[in-house]
């Protein structure tokens, strides 16, 4: 009888174990270095909203985060065309279809210019208007904002690019050159003198130089071709969904910024664009989630890969940082603001872990839109827009206080994650 062979020993369990964990997560790799990288760039587009915070006091930095969320409200035209490209780009990625890649990039790249340039128009033009509207101290920053929004929606198409191929390298060199620029520029100019005049043009500059940096998302693309019927109807298809989803995110996040400008005093203005900036370290601190999720599930679906485990990977990351961040605003409200903004604001900490929360919902509802949105789905996307028109309607109705601001959208963004949570519950028992 012939001796069987013996198999090759294997590693001790222990010694697995760590080439596993190593293998997994400590390994670089494009995604785990875009997460890095928008931890700086999110520290440093904080650090120039707080300084500049300190820097200008609150009437005047009043107007400045108008501008600042004025320019964040246009992201849905942005974000809705960085989304797309996403989209098609995971797809065709996932399909090694660079001429699909060419050809989506170039139906955007000139619908975001049309775009750009009537915005443009409306800004410029328009200035004299919105400052009265807006009760702010100068017309220019209207026009700084309008010449830099042309750049910023085809940045978006080439940011997009960039995400769908996992191209998470150059992805990140470009929010890195936004944040750098506008941190030296605005710094600079607001040493000078210049005020909120300063941090607008700063602001104008950064979006000049993300979009010279993402230009590179077309380089080794071949020339297009016009788009098929099938593929016109698709990209629509798809346009009109995240377009529903990014109005919302849109209304969500900045519309009662724009509201307290509206309804109250300069001061108490201010008061809560230092109230928001600090709540939403949420959001800031798991964007990053959300971008790497909406690239990674649509090259997995396109490949026939199992993709659900992105989603609650991603939700329980987004979880744990959320509850951290509003357990800190629970126990030390004062000391956060005094740090961050200095004594002039102190008023705002009893609402901060308020603040804190309705962010971390809605923070936690995003993942779960993103991930729909990236399967193609639509329904979430309705969702998000419902919450989004609901917030500006009650905010507008009732406003007596900014307790009572916070406490609306708290109630909006509970009701929000659980709509969104159940309906992905029951879309996966189909």
């Amino acid at each position: 009888m012939s001796k069987l062979a013996s198999p090759a020993p294997s590693a001790p369990q222990p010694a697995r174990l760590i080439n596993t964990l190593k293998s997994r997560y400590l390994q670089p790799n494009s995604s785990s270095l875009f997460y890095l990288s928008a931890l700086v760039v999110n520290i440093g587009n904080y650090g120039f909203n707080l300084l500049l915070g300190r820097w200008l006091g609150p009437a005047a930095f009043s107007d400045l985060s108008l501008i600042i969320t004025l320019f964040l409200g246009l992201t849905f035209v942005t974000t809705g065309l960085q989304q797309t490209a996403a989209k098609f780009a995971a797809s065709y990625a996932g399909q090694n279809n660079a001429q699909g890649i060419s050809n989506v990039r170039t139906w955007l790249m000139r619908r975001a210019w049309l775009v750009g340039g009537l915005c443009l128009l409306a800004l410029t033009l328009g200035a004299p208007a919105w400052q009265a509207f807006f009760n702010t101290q100068s017309s220019i920053l209207f026009v700084c904002l309008g010449l830099a929004i042309p750049f910023y929606f085809a940045q978006g198409i080439d940011r997009g690019i960039l995400q769908g191929q996992t191209r998470f390298d150059r992805l990140s060199a470009s929010y890195q050159a936004e944040m750098w620029s506008r941190l030296v520029v605005a710094f600079a100019l607001v040493a000078l003198g210049w005020g909120a005049l300063g941090g607008g043009i700063g602001l104008a500059l950064s979006i000049l130089a993300t979009w010279w940096v993402a230009r590179a998302a077309g380089w080794h693309l071949p020339a297009s071709v016009a788009p098929s019927a099938d593929e016109l109807s698709q990209y629509k298809r798809i346009i009109v969904a995240i377009a529903w989803a990014e109005i919302g995110l849109i209304l969500i996040n900045n519309s009662d910024v724009l509201l307290v400008k509206r309804f109250f005093e300069a001061e108490q203005a201010g008061y809560y664009a230092a109230l928001s900036l600090i709540g939403r370290v949420v959001f800031f601190a798991t964007s990053a989630a959300s971008v790497t999720l909406f690239a990674q599930a649509a090259q997995r679906q396109a490949r026939g890969e199992a993709h659900r485990p992105l989603l609650w990977r991603n939700l329980g990351l987004v979880s744990v940082i959320s509850l951290v961040i509003v357990l800190a605003c629970v126990i030390m409200p004062n000391f956060i603001v005094q740090v961050l903004f200095g004594e002039a604001y102190m008023a705002i900490a009893g609402l901060l872990w308020q603040y804190a929360l309705a962010t971390a919902l809605f923070a936690a509802s995003n993942i779960v839109i993103n991930y729909q949105l990236a399967l193609g789905h639509q329904r979430s996307a309705v969702l998000s827009l419902i919450a989004g028109v609901l917030q500006v309607v009650l905010i507008s109705l009732f406003h007596a206080s900014l307790d009572q601001v916070v406490l609306i959208q708290i109630c909006l963004m509970s009701v929000l994650f659980i709509a969104v949570l159940g309906l992905e519950s029951k879309s996966a028992t189909r």
